[in-house]
């Protein structure tokens, strides 16, 4: 950024305004930061924006069997939904291994995803322990049961015939 300042003449809070429109800033300076950022073939550092805005804008998506037809279209509607929202999906495939698993999980919750997607069966599922970890992330379970002692909502309103809960 200090070299798209530089060579357009401006300072680097200008090129950040301009690059991430949020104040206003003349057509004449907008164009030159421009030109510079062109010219240089800049592109804002996805790292440098996630630290400020505390969200990587990432969801991590750990399956147990990538060749499973229903897994792939699951897969294919996430990375979908994600896209269409803005978002990036990194997907994990562990190949039903439990070392795999928690090595991949690892990987995604040090890349500070913003939610975490788990699809695997009851025999090969991430430690309560691992997940525990971190209280704040959003974590959705599919295709198996929760912990037990878990509280699930959804699976305890399927259990009650399927009513609607009220949304607080």
């Amino acid at each position: 950024m200090k070299d798209v300042a530089r060579l357009a003449g401006v300072s680097t809070s200008t090129v950040s305004h301009v690059i991430n429109n949020n104040r206003f800033v003349s057509d004449s300076v907008r164009d030159k930061v421009m030109v510079a950022v062109e010219q240089l073939n800049y592109a804002p550092s996805a790292l440098a924006r996630s630290l400020k805005l505390n969200t990587t804008r990432t969801i991590g998506m750990l399956v147990t069997s990538s060749n499973n037809p229903f897994y792939a279209e699951v897969v294919r509607g996430v990375e979908r939904s994600c896209y269409e929202r803005g978002y990036s999906l990194i997907l994990c495939n562990t190949e039903e291994d439990v070392a795999r698993m928690n090595s991949s999980m690892e990987t995604l919750l040090q890349k500070r995803v913003d939610g975490l997607l788990v699809m695997c069966t009851e025999n090969h599922r991430p430690s309560q322990d691992a997940l525990s970890r971190y209280p704040s992330l959003p974590i959705v379970m599919m295709d198996w049961s929760p912990f037990e002692g878990a509280n699930d909502i959804i699976q305890d309103n399927s259990l009650l015939g399927g009513k609607w809960l009220p949304i607080i």
